[in-house]
């Protein structure tokens, strides 16, 4: 039986930061932003839905470090700190 070869249509767009190696979250920040203003003007993506940033937390020589809440315990996701109000989705 012969397998049907379909089309490969990956979701999403990936960028990936993994040749910037060991970085501080400032130049993250600033690497993010920059590519955000690529895709805006190179590729004209103006809008994203359900966008993920997922982490790897390192010290400053590389090794991995655990994030732990300020009360204790570890964390492993957070939510957002972006505030938008409502009233952006409505012409008001």
């Amino acid at each position: 039986m012969s397998k049907k070869k379909g089309s490969f249509d990956p979701k999403g767009f990936t960028i990936d930061y993994q040749m910037l190696g060991t970085v501080s979250t400032e130049e993250l920040a600033h690497a993010i932003v920059a590519d955000l203003i690529a895709l805006k003007e190179n590729y004209n993506i103006h809008y994203v839905t359900g966008p993920r940033l997922r982490l790897t937390p390192t010290n400053e020589y590389g090794e991995e470090v655990r994030v732990m809440r300020p009360t204790g315990g570890r964390v492993y996701r957070i939510d957002t700190h972006h505030y938008r109000p409502s009233c952006m989705d409505y012409e008001l």
